[in-house]
């Protein structure tokens, strides 16, 4: 078992990393107009793929230093309705996102990913979520100039 766990972190590290390096890449095929020749469209995604890289050497160091190991012995079982919450806001958003916009559906994740991490606050996790996904969706659609899907909101904002 020690064996398989430390086979499965470095696995992981591996793709990690090399996503990483995927959305790098992609990223540095992108055009930008040169009046976002500093700071543009290009900065968020090669922070996410510097992260994922990162990430992906963490998990590589921690399974050569023997941590998935131990790791797998402590945990018993998997969340599964945890799990299920989690992924059907991710599953929900990308069906909906251009009907309902980008605010109501990142809503919608927010709060089945505070439910599947065990909170049952929903009024406060929803109003954070659309306190939140309104804040994105004006900073990407406003000062970032890129385009989001508003949805049921159509002209409204």
């Amino acid at each position: 078992m020690a064996r398989e766990s430390r086979l499965a972190g470095i696995v992981a590290g591996l793709l990690l990393g090399f996503v990483g390096i995927l959305i790098a890449a992609s990223t540095s095929q992108m055009r930008v107009p040169p009046m976002h020749a500093k700071v543009g469209p290009q900065i968020f995604p090669y922070v996410a793929a510097a992260a994922l890289v990162l990430l992906g050497v963490c998990f590589v160091v921690q399974a050569l230093r023997n941590g998935p190991a131990r790791l797998a012995a402590d945990t018993d079982s998997t969340e599964w309705r945890s799990l299920g919450f989690i992924i059907g806001g991710f599953v929900f958003q990308i069906l909906f996102i251009s009907m309902l916009g980008f605010i109501l559906s990142s809503t919608v994740l927010f709060a089945a990913v505070a439910m599947g991490f065990g909170s049952r606050r929903y009024v406060r996790d929803v109003t954070v979520a659309l306190l939140l996904s309104g804040a994105a969706y004006f900073t990407f659609t406003r000062l970032l100039n890129l385009q989001l899907p508003a949805g049921v909101f159509g002209g409204l904002i």
